[in-house]
């Protein structure tokens, strides 16, 4: 439908909506939230404001009359809703939430927050053109299931070592969506050398990689990783840590960095290092809460977009 530019606009509109409800029932179903993604609005709405009749749910949502209608039907159906008498007027009815449309919307509100910092991050795109911000999003929503990323947010996550091919494959992809994200032009073949065999490299360096998993029903999703490699003279470097897009924010890379610092410290490691770029501001910020400090390049790095060279000393508190 994109080649036919504004002439399809309602058509695209309508695919995204019908695809979004489609991925919002995906998500209540695995958390077994009882309603349907498209009463929404109207159970948001009477949560925020209280009683109110059909007529003020379809003038506040700019929905029409027999479109509202329809949806209550169905609401009060599955007891989701009530009717009350109108205080004002005992011949109007108005509509309430029922302790099950309360309990549900109790229930929903941690998957609306996580669904809310998915979405945002889609829509963190900048364009003056609105034909070219849909593509854009239609790009971003139509090709990256939004359900597996809400439900990768909820769930529990743990570390493991990297062991299977999936894992080498998960580890790979990572690290390369990362670099292609800020850094395209400078993947060089040492980045390729760990990232399409990290098993050998693990092997070659005595190293270790730690990957942040979750596992829905035998299905595990790779959301985060890091590489350590040990040196002489008590030195151990850390390496291609990466954190998934949608995941950021949750904590998943200092839970990485901690758990190396903790390894590296009962190997006997007594300083860490590490390169990083400037304009990561992210990262540099990470790295400072949790000891490290820039100093001057010991060495000619490897990568041209290292500028920066950190190190932590591990004392008996690491």
């Amino acid at each position: 439908m994109e080649q036919f530019g504004v002439l399809t606009l309602g058509s695209r509109l309508k695919r995204l909506s019908d695809y979004l409800f489609a991925q919002v029932q995906e998500i209540y179903g695995y958390c077994e939230i009882p309603i349907s993604s498209t009463y929404f609005p109207i159970l948001r709405l009477l949560q925020v404001e209280g009683a109110l009749s059909v007529t003020d749910i379809a003038d506040r949502l700019h929905l029409s009359h027999p479109a509202v209608s329809k949806q209550i039907s169905k609401m009060l159906g599955e007891s989701l809703l009530e009717k009350v008498q109108d205080p004002h007027d005992q011949r109007r009815a108005m509509l309430t939430l029922s302790p099950i449309g309360k309990q549900a919307m109790e229930k929903v509100e941690p998957i609306l927050l996580e669904m809310q910092q998915v979405l945002e991050r889609m829509l963190s795109f900048s364009s003056d053109d609105f034909m070219t911000a849909l593509v854009n999003l239609e790009q971003q929503v139509l090709t990256d299931g939004v359900a597996k990323k809400v439900l990768d947010r909820l769930s529990a996550i743990k570390l493991v070592e990297l062991q299977s091919k999936t894992h080498q494959l998960a580890f790979c992809d990572l690290n390369m969506r990362w670099l292609q994200r800020y850094f395209p032009e400078q993947i060089n073949q040492h980045d390729l050398a760990l990232l399409q065999s990290p098993m050998q490299w693990m092997a070659e360096h005595n190293g270790r990689i730690w990957l942040a998993v979750c596992d829905r029903e035998g299905e595990e999703s790779v959301l985060g990783c890091l590489a350590f490699r040990p040196h002489s003279d008590n030195v151990g470097e850390i390496l291609k840590l990466a954190v998934a897009d949608h995941c950021q924010g949750m904590g998943i890379a200092q839970r990485l960095l901690s758990h190396c610092l903790q390894t590296a410290h009962k190997q006997g490691v007594k300083t860490l290092c590490l390169e990083t770029a400037s304009c990561l501001l992210a990262a540099k910020s990470l790295y400072e809460k949790n000891g490290f400090v820039v100093k001057p390049v010991p060495f000619t790095s490897l990568y041209e977009r290292a500028d920066l060279y950190m190190e932590k000393t591990l004392g008996e508190n690491s």
